[in-house]
């Protein structure tokens, strides 16, 4: 049996993740149902950023998820005090249409 321990998530951590979620949005490509994002804070203003998404087949995942990484990066900059120092696009798997 599996022990979960769950820690309500600082304000820090609400807002950085709306920001991340506002980028996915705008992403056709991505399945929005199938989205997961992790948030590390560290004490020095900066960030990592996991994102676990899928994409719809067909898309030119490569150019999606640099393109995410880049959109997040430029508004967590712009919309917060933070840099994000890592931000991780995984793909885990290909929705068909």
């Amino acid at each position: 049996m599996n022990t979960f321990r769950y820690r309500k998530r600082s304000a820090v951590e609400a807002t950085l993740l709306t920001v991340v979620m506002m980028c996915v949005r705008e992403w056709e490509e991505v399945v929005l149902d199938d989205c997961d994002v992790f948030v590390v804070v560290s004490q020095n203003g900066r960030c990592r950023i996991t994102v676990k998404l899928s994409i719809r087949y067909g898309a030119p995942v490569l150019a999606v998820c640099r393109g995410l990484q880049q959109q997040i990066a430029e508004e967590i900059a712009a919309m917060t005090p933070y840099a994000a120092e890592a931000i991780d696009v995984m793909v885990k798997r290909l929705v068909m249409p």
